[in-house]
């Protein structure tokens, strides 16, 4: 029983015998053969190397002292290979200092001579264990590679789509700020990934109207994207019946083909319009979105139109427009939700409320430099952590987009950089803090840093 499990144990295991003494050499090499094991002998270090280089050895048995190169210096030479054999040196010199030479040369055990059969053989039979344990994870490691440069190249792959995608998807956006008849379009879209379930468009229906929409399917990443990609594919110019001037019959179709083949009650938010160049008239359809925001010289507010369900709750859900007229004064702003419900671990939710207070404070700002305020604003909010993907669009009447103060002048360019001033400060403790931005009496919280700072001005 016990020389079968050896023999087991033992399979397939090569040793190499290094004895300059040829009685020695043969006894061990004898010895080892009758134990059923495969072996091979030198009698010198030199020509073991040679015989290394020749052909696999698992296990190496080597006398100490030896013409030329020694015991211990043949560890070492053996050990500095890329795949070491497991080393055992014979000495009659059982000294403690010599034990723990030949170990610190790279040898992993250690018999004194003379030796007992039945030491050598269960030495060998400890050698053959760890060697084929050092084979088992040589496998695994070189399994494990290949996986690791599969999926090296599996994310390479990855990378690329990715690109493609990101690529496809902008070629969804506005391309122009400048639309027919000198309207004008200012637009901001911050993904949270690199691929975002936000999408916005403007088209150009004839040569009076200006369709436009911006719809945000639920979640953000790939998933999203890909859903957001197929209803914008469905509100091309090609597939989609923009000619009838009839917002809500766009939206009621997209809502009957709205498709979910997950099954996991993803849906869509859409706020979709038709405006006339000529007039101003502006017909719109809300689908759970946001309401818009409207600006002109005297501040924002938040609008009050008709909204339906999102898409994908109910197909059979009939949609309506509701109609108002851009007069030159006003903007119409758009936006996802993704705006204001950015969250701060102080001070909690920025809120709608805060974003129409935002406005209402930029309004005199230039198209482009409000969004870019607000922009800035929800990016120290959220402390520069995206946490979901914010899309804005900013319509403009010609007369209002030539009104529109830029940032040159002197208050409105104090207004746009106030959070960018506050924010490269440098905050030494909290006096300094607290004089640069005295604290709120209503406010509990304390700051305590420069982002808390910047958050309690945008707070209050």
């Amino acid at each position: 029983m016990v020389d079968s499990l050896f023999k087991f144990q033992t399979e397939n295991l090569n040793i190499l015998i290094v004895e300059d003494t040829q009685s020695e050499r043969c006894f061990i090499a004898q010895l080892l053969q009758n134990m059923g094991l495969h072996v091979n002998s030198c009698s010198s270090a030199e020509q073991a190397i040679l015989e290394y280089e020749r052909q696999e050895v698992d296990i190496v048995i080597s006398d100490w002292r030896m013409p030329g190169i020694t015991g211990p210096e043949l560890c070492e030479h053996l050990k500095s290979l890329p795949f070491p054999p497991y080393i055992i040196l014979l000495t009659s010199n059982n000294l403690a200092e010599h034990m723990i030479q030949g170990i610190e040369s790279g040898a992993d055990d250690f018999i004194s001579k003379p030796f007992v059969p039945n030491v050598l053989k269960v030495r060998i039979l400890a050698a053959a264990r760890i060697v084929k344990l050092q084979r088992k994870l040589t496998h695994k490691n070189s399994e494990l590679n290949t996986a690791l440069a599969n999926e090296h190249e599996c994310l390479k792959q990855i990378q690329s789509d990715m690109k493609s995608a990101v690529k496809l998807q902008s070629s969804h956006l506005p391309s122009s700020s400048h639309l027919i008849n000198q309207w004008h379009l200012a637009t901001r879209f911050n993904p949270a990934q690199e691929l975002a379930g936000d999408i916005f468009q403007c088209i150009e229906i004839d040569k009076t109207h200006i369709g436009f929409y911006l719809l945000d399917v639920t979640g953000h990443g790939i998933a999203a994207s890909m859903q957001s990609f197929t209803l914008a594919q469905q509100l091309s110019c090609n597939s989609c019946d923009w000619e009838s001037l009839d917002p809500a019959l766009i939206v009621n179709k997209l809502n009957q083909d709205f498709e979910d083949p997950e099954n996991k009650g993803r849906f869509a938010t859409l706020i979709l319009g038709i405006a006339n160049s000529l007039t101003g008239e502006i017909r719109i359809t809300v689908a759970g979105h946001p309401q818009p925001i409207l600006l002109d010289d005297t501040g924002a507010r938040l609008m009050e139109l008709d909204s339906g369900l999102p898409l994908g709750i109910d197909r059979q859900f009939s949609y309506r427009y509701s109609k108002f007229t851009l007069k030159s004064h006003q903007h119409l702003m758009l936006y996802s939700d993704g705006l204001y419900e950015s969250m701060h671990p102080r001070f909690g939710e920025f809120g709608i409320t805060r974003l129409v207070k935002r406005c209402d404070q930029a309004h005199s700002l230039s198209p482009e430099s409000l969004l870019h305020h607000l922009s800035h604003s929800i990016n120290l909010w959220q402390q520069k952590k995206p946490q979901d993907d914010i899309s804005m669009m900013l319509l403009s009447a010609p007369s209002l987009f030539k009104q529109s103060p830029m940032l040159d002048s002197t208050p409105v360019k104090e207004l746009y950089y106030s959070h960018v001033e506050t924010e490269d400060r440098t905050f030494k403790n909290e006096a300094v803090i607290n004089e640069v931005l005295p604290v709120h009496p209503l406010s509990k919280a304390s700051i305590t840093s420069a982002s808390d700072c910047i958050s309690r001005r945008i707070y209050e």
